[in-house]
């Protein structure tokens, strides 16, 4: 059976007429009057939901493209000055709302306290109402797991992230289940946001926003809230999830050059040390010859933590001394030009490290401009040595900007990998007056989400990989502009583990990166010391790091050159795929776990079946989703070339799958023009 060149789901929403029925249902009630707006706030001591009938709203509404409107609504206090606009976009190919707020002082003097300032604050209707939610990414094996709780009349759940990075110990993303039907729920702030949601009578009261702000705004200032993202469906949960994964494909999802974004294979080499502080010119462009000569070509040439000068005062290098961003001149004399140029005379861009919101305080950045930084006294993690670049200040922010494009320009950087290893939270609380709580936090946001706009505006064809410490910062507004290809520290080889993630992640971010490391065969390492088939099943995803250690020449270069085959053959429906889970989430190393990817515009698809180490049973039957009952679909396995025909209700009705201990096996379907009723 052939590869299949899959279409992207960008021409088929998926989306039936009830979807967008009562997506329509939400903007007429929620959109079409000033005083419906589902927002709330406090301003000079006054409640306020919606926009005041005395602030004088006014409406607009323009087309963004084909398949957008934009309705602002504005509004503004006659006393004070304080102006309200709020940014309303309707899709019409995928029923999803999505609204931001920003509060302007146009007046010249300091406003009134605003607080208590919500992006959403509605009820919503239904029976049986229950939530779906998880707890981000904390660096542990715990991680990304998903609860479903009912919500009966009274009941409530509140939620916030830990130390100002939104997906640490929270995660804002939501479905609230309703037998009618449901909600999918994104909170788009990179940030410390708060959300509540209570049962109720006819459904669920859902409140959400910055979890802190009271503070009076100077002349020419502007706050914004969290971009709220709301996605209607009818139908179960499984629905719910490949509508919001296609929505995400269609509209989220980065486009480099204004081309999908396509799966690829990343690779990388160092000499000894720590991270990449042993990395030079040479080993670089010899490590990318190396990977050449053994017939494996990657579509990124990845460089982490460490390029830049980084010595401490005992003249070792450590990667965590950031705050000098330019290539370390003793390593690379010439920068890391001559080693991007190398990688792309082989098809391959180079991804390079960053970390600039955390300067230490050793470094010239923190000597050169002390004003730019912000300082706590209040934790532990690394306070004395570190402080935040406070991208709020506009002079500090532009100068990054202009700084890191240089760098991008002048290095031949094409994905730009930004990390965020302490958390900000006290940093900005604790240097706010009692009048301007929230607002350090809100400037910072606006400034690096200005910040990340820019990179990209002026480096056509640039990506960004989104890093937090792992996969801390991943909300839906830092998604819009990046990938979270690192979504965590923990358990890189820990198989169970890391697979029970990406259930998650699947579900709500399909964009992501796996290592081909087994840490049951080599330990708790960066690189493998051998290459087996097991290992690259449980690495298959949207991106595959093949971490091995080119430094060795007794690898099964065979191997590993049929593995990445395969995973290319498997990749576009890895990501563009319609998502079905065929056994429970679990990280139970006993286990089988089973996963298929379906393409319904071409009948093509993929099971994938995964027995872990401790599993006993040699053999898993699991009821296939998302066919034609009535076709008939060929299926092969991969390695094997073992083939099947089988009609969709069979297949629904169960697939039997086999593996060795410790093994993968991996079958592509392709449905077929016969019908079983051509056949009797």
């Amino acid at each position: 059976m052939s590869a299949h060149t899959l279409p992207t789901p960008y021409s088929r929403p998926l989306a039936t007429a009830a979807d967008l029925a009562r997506a329509r249902a939400l903007a007429a009630r929620f959109f079409q009057r000033a005083a419906d707006l589902p927002l709330s706030f406090t301003y000079d001591g006054t409640a306020y939901h919606g926009l005041p009938a005395a602030w004088q709203p006014t409406m607009h509404t323009r087309r963004l493209d084909a398949t957008m409107t934009e309705t602002v609504w504005e509004a503004a206090d006659p006393a004070s000055g304080l102006a309200v606009r709020v940014e309303v976009t309707a899709y019409s190919d995928y029923p999803v709302l999505e609204w931001v707020a920003y509060f302007t002082n146009t007046g010249a003097a300091a406003t009134p306290i605003l607080s208590d300032v919500r992006a959403l604050d509605a009820a919503f209707s239904g029976t049986g109402a229950v939530l779906h939610h998880s707890n981000g990414d904390f660096y542990s094996a715990a991680g990304y797991t998903q609860q479903a709780t009912p919500l009966a009349s009274g009941a409530a759940l509140s939620f916030a992230p830990h130390g100002g990075r939104p997906c640490d110990q929270a995660f804002p993303y939501y479905r609230l289940a309703f037998a009618e039907g449901g909600l999918t729920l994104a909170i788009g702030w990179p940030a410390q946001w708060a959300a509540s949601f209570i049962g109720t009578a006819e459904g669920a009261q859902i409140t959400a926003g910055q979890e802190r702000v009271r503070a009076s705004l100077r002349p020419g200032e502007r706050l914004r809230t969290p971009r709220m993202t709301v996605l209607a469906w009818a139908g179960d949960d499984t629905r719910a999830v490949n509508l919001w994964r296609r929505w995400y494909l269609a509209h989220i999802l980065p486009r480099p050059d204004g081309r999908p974004l396509r799966p690829h294979l990343a690779c990388a080499a160092t000499d000894e040390g720590e991270e990449f502080t042993a990395a030079t010119e040479a080993n670089q462009i010899a490590y990318i010859d190396r990977f050449q000569a053994v017939g494996i070509h990657p579509d990124v040439w990845w460089i982490d933590a460490g390029w830049y000068p980084c010595r401490n005062a005992q003249g070792e290098r450590r990667w965590p001394l950031t705050g000098d961003w330019e290539p370390d001149a003793e390593r690379f004399p010439r920068g890391l030009a001559p080693i991007s140029a190398h990688a792309a005379a082989h098809g391959a861009d180079l991804l390079v490290w960053f970390e600039p919101e955390r300067v230490d305080l050793t470094r010239r950045l923190a000597a050169e401009h002390p004003e730019w930084l912000l300082h706590t006294t209040h934790d532990t993690e690394w306070t004395a040595t570190n402080a935040l670049l406070n991208l709020g200040l506009p002079a500090c922010r532009q100068w990054l900007t202009d700084h890191l494009c240089a760098l991008i320009q002048a290095n031949g950087i094409k994905i730009y990998r930004q990390d965020f290893n302490f958390e900000p939270l006290r940093r900005w609380r604790d240097n706010e007056a009692d009048d301007r709580q929230g607002l350090n936090e809100n400037f910072h946001v606006q400034g690096y989400l200005q910040m990340w706009d820019d990179l990209l505006a002026r480096n056509p064809g640039l990506w960004i990989d989104s890093c937090s410490s792992g996969g801390r910062r991943n909300d839906l507004e830092t998604m819009r502009r990046s990938v979270p290809l690192h979504y965590t520290d923990y358990g890189y080889g820990d198989h169970p583990v890391k697979l029970g993630f990406h259930q998650t992640l699947y579900e709500w971010i399909p964009y992501f990166k796996e290592f081909s490391l087994s840490w049951d065969l080599a330990g708790n390492s960066r690189f493998d010391p051998a290459v087996d088939s097991f290992s690259f099943h449980c690495g298959f995803a949207p991106m595959l790091f093949a971490t091995l250690d080119i430094r060795r020449g007794d690898y099964d270069f065979a191997l590993a050159r049929r593995m990445i085959a395969l995973w290319r053959r498997a990749a576009d429906l890895l990501l563009y795929g319609d998502y079905y889970p065929l056994t429970p989430p679990g990280r139970d190393p006993a286990c089988w776990v089973a996963r298929q990817f379906d393409s319904p515009e071409t009948g093509a698809g993929l099971v994938q079946g995964i027995r872990l180490p401790a599993a006993p049973e040699a053999e898993l039957t699991v009821p296939l989703r998302g066919l034609d009952p009535a076709a008939i679909y060929t299926f092969e396995e991969a390695e094997t070339g073992a083939v099947r025909a089988l009609t969709g209700a069979q297949a629904a009705a169960g697939f039997p799958l086999a593996a060795v201990p410790r093994g993968g096996t991996l079958w592509f379907y392709q449905r077929q023009a016969d019908t079983a009723a051509n056949l009797r």
